[in-house]
């Protein structure tokens, strides 16, 4: 997932309560890891519908792709038989990205052209969209082995590692109980629900929740439908690159030139009036002014829009800074609705 997430220009970092455990003790060789891995599979096929995903003509999803703190954009994707997908999304200031793949070639389009797919990326993609995903894993993946177990959540799961013909490497986490797919890679599949007689995950997480990068995306999907076979030719691979929109989530903004004397009158430790265990510090690093924020394990730049208002490059985040009658800041207010508010404290 971390190549999808980098050809999207953007950065994610997931569930921490991932343990992996000991190998099973009746596992004793690898034949016999490849044929528990192929049962694992072949139950989370019976589990998502068996035969009758092989009836789907073409699957719409609607929803929402939620960038951490940062808002939301409508997501919408198209698959049909065959292999042919298409994911178009709008990123940082308007960018638009389209995914497809025609069954056989896949390819990335943007402001910049068209470009033939990644493998990595191309993986990431197939495991979210290919209609006959779960069908295809035994012979997508024809290096299986299970490797051992984890927690999902509060799911236990076994774990799959297994190698594409491509040779790509995978792990896949399979939920004990229900047969279902918990966990590929850095994708995790949640909330599945039945969509006619097949059962689809109605939220799809991107990336690792327990580390410090604000950047973690999450697919909440509202519909699924089921349609007869869509029009071929919006998988084909185009000719030219996608002009820029106007963008659904970022704000186009200008960066001021400030004083050093305005950025240092910023600087301090600013506990928010929500969470006394929340800090804010704010340093100057040469002309550069500096947040970090408690758990984020990190430091950021902050530019400036005014003396005292700021925001974070790629991110829709803004930072303000009030000052009492005397001319000194003494708090900190972030977000356009100044919604979370921090005092300073030193």
């Amino acid at each position: 997932m971390k190549a999808f997430l980098r050809g999207a220009c953007i950065v994610a970092g997931m569930c921490g309560c991932v343990t992996v455990g000991a190998v099973s003790q009746s596992v004793v060789d690898t034949t016999n890891h490849a044929t528990q891995a192929s049962d694992v599979v072949q139950r989370f096929v019976l589990a998502s519908g068996g035969a009758e995903l092989a009836k789907i003509k073409t699957e719409k999803w609607k929803g929402t792709l939620i960038r951490g703190e940062a808002g939301a954009v409508s997501l919408e994707t198209l698959a049909t038989d065959g292999g042919k997908w298409l994911y178009n999304q709008i990123f940082a200031y308007g960018e638009r990205v389209s995914y497809g793949c025609d069954g056989a070639h896949a390819w990335i389009q943007d402001a910049q052209g068209v470009t033939a797919m990644p493998p990595e990326i191309r993986e990431d993609l197939e495991i979210l969209l290919d209609l006959r995903f779960a069908m295809k894993l035994v012979e997508r993946y024809p290096q299986m082995a299970i490797t051992g177990s984890e927690k999902v959540g509060e799911k236990e799961a076994t774990v799959v590692s297994a190698r594409s013909q491509e040779g790509v490497h995978r792990e896949f986490a399979f939920d004990r109980q229900s047969g279902m797919l918990l966990r590929a890679g850095d994708l995790f599949f949640e909330d599945y629900r039945d969509v006619a007689k097949v059962k689809r995950p109605f939220a799809i997480a991107l990336g690792r929740e327990d580390g410090p990068d604000p950047l973690r995306l999450k697919m909440q999907i509202a519909e699924i439908r089921h349609e007869a076979a869509a029009d071929k030719a919006v998988f084909r691979m185009p000719a030219c690159s996608l002009p820029p929109t106007k963008p659904a989530l970022y704000t186009l903004r200008t960066e001021a030139v400030v004083g050093l004397d305005a950025l240092e009158a910023c600087v301090g430790v600013y506990q928010s009036a929500a969470d006394p265990k929340v800090l804010y510090t704010v340093t100057v690093q040469g002309r550069h002014l500096m947040i970090e924020r408690t758990g984020w394990g990190a430091r950021y730049e902050i530019l400036p829009e005014s003396e005292t208002s700021y925001f974070m490059r790629f991110l829709n985040r803004e930072f303000h800074f009030v000052k009492d009658a005397s001319g000194r800041v003494n708090a900190l207010e972030i977000g356009s609705d100044r919604a979370q508010k921090a005092l300073r404290i030193k």
